[in-house]
């Protein structure tokens, strides 16, 4: 879906697939060289990695200002202290669903279900700049239906099929499904789609929801990072660029 969508949008791009045995420092090097090459705008690197990389090293190795996906720890720095900047697109994407279908944000209760650095506490960040209240929540909060019967809004966000069942939600909750997980062959999230669709005024499927939303942030952010590669330290340049780029109604 991501080669498909940056072909439509006219963006050049190279996959390199590299073999399972290949060595992390084989890796770090070919990241390198691209973080050192002008005509490359935007890396991102396809996780999980094999057993014998450290996801962490590789990640801290691409460029802040080419990280697209957000995980770099100068992005994570910015995102933390409320800075617009390269966030993650998943934790993106979610916000721009909710903005694209009018759903109010300020004073709702979000209860987002997993902690990760990829969706869960950034997400939680971009909840808090739009005056919403969040509750983090994962895995082994007990008992989770505890938390989850409380929001107005909630992420599914962990990873585990049927985790959020019927009966764990309120009548009228919007529900918003980032979970990715195979079960007999089907690809499906952390929630009883069907089950909770009658409870739920809005409830996003897998397949078909944040994924697409996922792949039009990353473009946002690919554009972003070009655009402020270009405005060569001009800084109220930079500063509106990132203010327009953290108007996920106008970037999805």
């Amino acid at each position: 879906i991501r080669e498909k969508f940056f072909t439509n949008l006219c963006v050049d791009y190279e996959v390199s697939s590299l073999p399972e045995e290949t060595t992390q420092e084989e890796l770090l090097r070919l990241i390198d060289k691209q973080n050192n090459d002008d005509s490359i705008d935007g890396i991102m690197v396809q996780l999980p990695l094999p057993d014998h990389m450290y996801e962490d090293v590789v990640i801290e190795s691409i460029s802040p200002n080419k990280d697209i996906e957000g995980l770099s720890p100068g992005n994570v720095h910015a995102w933390t202290k409320s800075t617009p900047n390269l966030v993650p697109a998943t934790a993106l994407g979610v916000l721009a669903l909710l903005k694209h279908y009018k759903v109010p944000l300020q004073g709702k209760h979000v209860v987002i279900v997993g902690r990760s650095m990829i969706v869960g506490k950034p997400v939680a960040h971009l909840f808090l700049k739009e005056h919403a209240t969040g509750t983090i929540c994962h895995s082994r909060s007990k008992p989770l239906e505890r938390y989850t019967l409380d929001a107005d809004i909630l992420v599914a966000a962990v990873g585990r099929a049927h985790l959020i069942k019927k009966g764990m939600v309120k009548k009228g909750v919007v529900i918003v499904d980032v979970g990715v997980n195979f079960e007999d062959g089907k690809l499906m999230g952390d929630t009883d789609f069907d089950d909770l669709k009658e409870d739920a005024s809005l409830i996003s499927p897998v397949p078909g929801g944040s994924g697409p939303a996922t792949v039009c942030m990353l473009a946002s952010n690919l554009f972003l990072a070009f655009e402020l590669k270009h405005a060569k330290g001009d800084e109220e340049l930079e500063k509106y660029l990132r203010e327009y780029y953290a108007n996920y109604e106008a970037t999805a």
